[in-house]
């Protein structure tokens, strides 16, 4: 893989309109934006692509060199669809989502902006005078579509284009600045120790993996000096341009200290890198419960409108962004200290996180990991003997028959309807609890898994109604949402089930009964998230046998 042309940013369409034209409130009670059906939506996306003909390319890579005097900006990004036939170029954008369509009044308008972004950069490449743009919904249950139509004319398109350029070029030149000074700093960063036995040569084979983008295991044992080992051959390939940012993954906060003290060292001895410590939710939430909308959390209101100036003071006066310093910026501007934390790392140079920002299907970072482009990413995994159980953890799913009764009874005289299809879910599970005595291999769980898409689309339209002044009290309302995102959880890892998963139930000690979905080789998902990124170092004192892991 070549090194990155010097001078030369790379972002994604997706990240550019989400970060420059974003403003208002945090409400972790809006659930029916189409976001919250991308993952479960490449199924959608096939079905319509397929249904359009000949003269529809699918799942199109554009990219856009924007030149400045001082840098390029490579602008990526993949249009669902392009239709070109007698009457003209259109630009389709497919969104998935859950919601009522006759909800839907216009087209959302990050998703048109994400829209009109292939739509310049197609029609500037073919010298296209004008381009229409279709942004298409689909309901995930109903199959039920609605469209919105636009069209624009290419110098629209380009005033536009060049005014959302011209509001990204403020960070664009801090970030050429800046990657000028850590390239300079790299070139002249020494190993700041006297080398231990083997150490030289460890160091030697991560640069050589790193360098020819491959993946490496190492075992060795504590205290051998793995993280720093690890660290800087990692920071010297990016210094030659062969590697964009690193992920540092841990499976404990110690060992994510550890890599913090490690790049801090490095600093003293003349690096210059920005990192961020990425902090779970509700350790760095500063409200009693981490209650994410406007009406409970003065930081989540008006958070997106704040929150880029939160980020420009905190980037232009700190290289480590830990968590004490998030705090402290967030404070000062009033916003969001985790989703602040969250976007620095866009800035940042190496990133200090748990397994889960990379591979959790639901965590994962999607400002890096969502467009299907390829990253130049350093993943250094830390303990990765810890990895195989985690990924077992994280691509296995579980669902309780009680949670259902318990919230049939919650719901009785408020919606019938959802109480009706919480029932029917628990008849399915009351058929295979019959069977069960212990344990059971369950070879289909069809029905029940109809009864639960039924039910996901029906909680779906009750959270809708509870935010168009629905009378459910807060505190139930609360647990029925908790209930949608573990249904939804479900159902995405059903997505996935195959010849690695088994698919079991199980009566349990306290008479309660379960189905769960376990993922007994998780290696193909962790494969998968691997190969978003250049590089991957597995590190730890146990890795053997190295043919298990």
């Amino acid at each position: 893989m070549p090194p990155k042309e010097p001078g030369e940013l790379h972002l994604s369409v997706r990240n550019l309109v989400e970060f420059i034209l974003r403003s208002g409130d945090i409400d972790n009670r809006r659930t029916t934006g189409a976001d919250n059906a991308m993952q479960e939506g490449s199924r959608i996306h096939r079905m319509l692509q397929k249904r359009m003909g000949a003269d529809y390319r699918a799942e199109v890579s554009l990219k856009y060199r924007y030149h400045t005097q001082k840098y390029t900006i490579l602008l990526e990004g993949r249009a669902d669809g392009i239709l070109e036939n007698a009457d003209g170029t259109m630009i389709d954008e497919i969104k998935g989502t859950y919601m009522e369509l006759k909800r839907l009044k216009e087209a959302v308008p990050v998703h048109l902006a994400q829209a009109r972004c292939y739509a310049f950069i197609y029609g500037a490449q073919h010298e296209l005078s004008n381009v229409r743009v279709r942004m298409t919904y689909c309901n995930m249950d109903t199959e039920e579509i609605k469209y919105f139509h636009s069209e624009y004319t290419l110098e629209e398109l380009k005033e536009w284009f060049d005014g959302v350029m011209a509001a990204y070029e403020k960070w664009a030149d801090f970030q050429c600045e800046w990657r000028k000074k850590r390239t300079a700093s790299i070139k002249e960063l020494r190993f700041p120790f006297e080398y231990r036995e083997g150490q030289k040569e460890l160091i030697t084979y991560v640069y050589q993996t790193v360098y020819h983008g491959r993946k490496l295991f190492i075992e060795a044992p504590t205290g051998a000096g793995k993280t720093v080992s690890t660290i800087f051959p990692a920071i010297k390939a990016m210094g030659e341009g062969r590697g964009d940012r690193i992920f540092y993954l841990t499976a404990k906060t110690i060992t994510r200290t550890v890599a913090d003290d490690t790049f801090e060292l490095l600093r003293r001895e003349g690096l210059q890198l920005k990192t961020v410590i990425l902090t779970a939710r509700d350790k760095i939430c500063p409200m009693e419960e981490a209650k994410c909308n406007p009406d409970y959390c003065p930081y989540a209101k008006g958070h997106y409108t704040r929150v880029n100036d939160a980020m420009y003071d905190l980037l232009t006066h700190s290289d480590n962004f830990t968590r004490e310093r998030i705090e402290e910026y967030a404070g000062k501007h009033n916003v969001c200290p985790f989703e602040m934390c969250l976007d620095m790392s866009l800035f940042s140079d190496a990133v200090i996180c748990d397994y889960n920002y990379v591979f959790d299907p639901h965590v994962y970072l999607k400002r890096f990991f969502a467009d299907g482009v390829k990253g130049d990413y350093l993943f250094l995994i830390d303990e990765a003997h810890n990895l195989v159980e985690r990924g077992r953890e994280m691509y296995s799913a579980v669902l309780c028959k009680e949670d259902f009764l318990r919230l049939k009874k919650l719901l009785k005289e408020y919606d019938a309807r959802l109480s009706k299809h919480l029932e029917k879910c628990n008849k399915e599970l009351l058929i295979l609890k019959r069977e069960c005595e212990g344990y059971k291999i369950e070879e289909s769980v069809s029905p029940f898994i109809m009864a639960l898409q039924r039910l996901g689309t029906v909680l779906e339209e009750f959270l809708e109604e509870q935010e168009n002044g629905g009378k459910t009290p807060e505190e139930i309302r609360s647990q029925i949402l908790d209930f949608y995102f573990e249904v939804q959880h479900f159902l995405t890892i059903y997505e996935r089930v195959d010849e690695n998963y088994v698919i079991y139930s199980e009566l349990c000690r306290d008479e309660s009964f379960i189905l769960k979905l376990l993922c007994v080789n998780p290696s193909v998902n962790l494969r998968e998230c691997m190969k978003k990124g250049r590089s991957t170092i597995l590190f730890s004192a146990t890795l053997l046998p190295i043919q298990y892991y």
